[in-house]
């Protein structure tokens, strides 16, 4: 490739799903995840849409000091992507925050600029709400690029508003009913609403459940990160009449962003509430 290459933050990848992937070098990114250097729109795509690259974005915020730590989805050309950007000034011993960037090129989604906070323990790229900062931009604009490019300018402080909210949720201690909600809210966006009485509270159980000593806290975080967790590696057993199926994981990116949201959504109401 004759583009500057992206440097890649070497995180290990969470098992048995492909939302923390990373890649061991420039062409590894190149073959598996080809959205990211598309060079034309998708053909249907009318005279209107202007086309940007995805690849030439990511060099930008790259130039703020962000560096690639996870990409997910891509697998075709002008297919959904999103690409999670994280820098080293942020990075705390347990968590950071991120910059979360969607884009494609078959018409499906605009560019979109999101915030997310890492947890290392777990490896679990949370999305925040679009209450606390999401920024759309359309393939329309000749002048794309460089809007995206003042929006990163002022990414500081919205990055210092996440670090507030998420300290907000880690001194919300939560009761059992609250902790329900937060259940509820992904089985709701995992399975939707047509489930039985019995199979919601059975998954419940299985949404709450803490893999790690460490998790072990009923602050509003700490559960969060424990529901997210568990909705989204997937693995436990269900049974559905006679059958007993295992919960899949979460590995298309609209999917990813909409069970991310509504549970921040719901934890911030809950910090709301507090208030």
């Amino acid at each position: 490739m004759q583009q500057m290459q992206l440097p890649l933050l070497s995180v290990p990848e969470m098992e048995g799903i492909d939302t923390a992937r990373v890649f061991e070098d420039q062409d590894a990114m190149v073959r598996r995840t080809p959205a990211l250097f598309a060079t034309t729109a998708h053909p249907r795509m009318s005279s209107k849409y202007s086309f940007t690259n995805t690849y030439d974005i990511l060099l930008h915020i790259h130039r703020r000091g962000f560096k690639v730590s996870s990409v997910q989805g891509g697998h075709k050309k002008y297919s959904a992507v999103m690409v999670r950007m994280r820098h080293d000034a942020y990075d705390k011993r347990d968590e950071a925050p991120e910059i979360v960037v969607l884009d494609s090129h078959d018409g499906t989604k605009p560019v979109k600029l999101m915030l997310g906070m890492i947890k290392f323990i777990c490896m679990n790229g949370m999305v925040a709400g679009d209450l606390l900062y999401a920024k759309s931009f359309r393939h329309l604009a000749p002048d794309l690029m460089e809007q995206i490019m003042l929006e990163i300018e002022d990414i500081d402080e919205h990055i210092v508003k996440l670090r507030a909210r998420v300290d907000a949720m880690k001194s919300r201690i939560t009761n059992i009913g609250e902790r329900i909600l937060l259940a509820d809210a992904a089985i709701y966006q995992r399975f939707g609403s047509e489930r039985s009485a019995s199979f919601v509270a059975d998954m419940r159980q299985r949404m709450l459940h803490v893999r790690r000593k460490e998790d072990t806290s009923d602050d509003l975080y700490t559960v969060m990160n424990v529901i997210q967790e568990n909705v989204m590696r997937g693995g436990m057993m269900y049974q559905t009449h006679n059958t007993i199926r295992r919960v899949s994981p979460i590995n298309n990116v609209n999917r990813n962003v909409t069970i991310n949201q509504a549970l921040w959504t719901t934890a911030e109401g809950l910090v709301a509430k507090a208030a």
